[in-house]
């Protein structure tokens, strides 16, 4: 007995509907990174507005001598930071705790050299003012200057979550996420940093499928920065774990039967 005619139209009628929703939950569009959206001439700057340092930042200084005498004055922590005999936690963990903070006045204090006014600079300003004060009392002197407390975390869909120390003061968002092993397939494009500021937390949004990404404030990150990627609507109504595999291959099944049945 062949079944009705309209039974197998309402069955083909059936199997595109769920072909086209299954391909509708699968956010083929969103898989692109820096697209030019808009054709606008675009110019991507070279380098963002560098990070300002502020109370509360820890750096890591050394003033750095062919004196072994000189070098011990004016690093009179050296002997505890290097005395850890791998590189790891351990070397980190100094770094942090033999670092210099910078206070509510803006300054921090270095052996010999005194007080020096710090914040409001970026980092480069900072080595060239702890430089010069540096070369007024040794002959060829090297300054390192370092940000100890530069971390951002990153939560959310992507597949390695968490917080990440960063020894670049030009860290970038994209960098984060590669940290992070990437976004996953459920993951939203339009990103969400959160920044603390003079005012309190700021919550922003940067579309990383778009070129201009690069232009954003955000781009670059900032000490203590937290990366959110939010899920895909397709994820929050649950079609990621939806037994697409199992739904079709019963209505093929059917098919099969109705057109054996023909």
């Amino acid at each position: 007995m062949k079944p009705p005619q309209y039974l197998r139209r309402t069955s083909l009628r059936l199997l595109a509907i769920l072909a086209l929703a299954f391909a509708a939950c699968t956010p083929q569009s969103r898989l692109v990174y820096m697209q030019d959206k808009q054709d606008l001439g675009l110019e991507v700057p070279t380098r963002m507005e560098a990070y300002r340092l502020k109370p509360g930042d820890i750096l890591h200084v050394r003033v750095m001598s062919a004196d072994p005498e000189a070098y011990d004055l004016f690093n009179l922590d050296a002997a505890m930071q290097y005395r850890a005999t791998r590189v790891g936690d351990v070397g980190d963990a100094n770094m942090y705790l033999y670092g210099y903070t910078i206070n509510e006045k803006g300054r921090i204090h270095i052996p010999v050299i005194g007080p020096v006014e710090v914040a409001g600079l970026t980092l480069d300003q900072a080595h060239d003012q702890i430089q010069e004060m540096a070369d007024e009392y040794l002959v060829d002197a090297t300054v390192s200057v370092k940000i100890v407390n530069f971390s951002v975390t990153v939560l959310g869909e992507v597949r390695r979550p968490g917080s990440f120390y960063v020894y670049d003061h030009e860290f970038t968002i994209m960098d984060a996420l590669g940290l992070a092993g990437d976004l996953t397939d459920y993951g939203n494009r339009n990103v969400v940093v959160v920044r603390h500021t003079d005012n309190g937390l700021s919550f922003s949004r940067v579309d990383i499928t778009d070129r201009a990404a690069v232009t954003s404030e955000l781009y670059y990150l900032h000490p203590n920065d937290l990366v959110y990627v939010e899920p895909l609507v397709a994820k929050r109504f649950g079609f990621a774990q939806f037994p697409f595999a199992v739904v079709f291959s019963g209505i093929s099944t059917a098919l099969l039967l109705i057109n054996f049945l023909q």
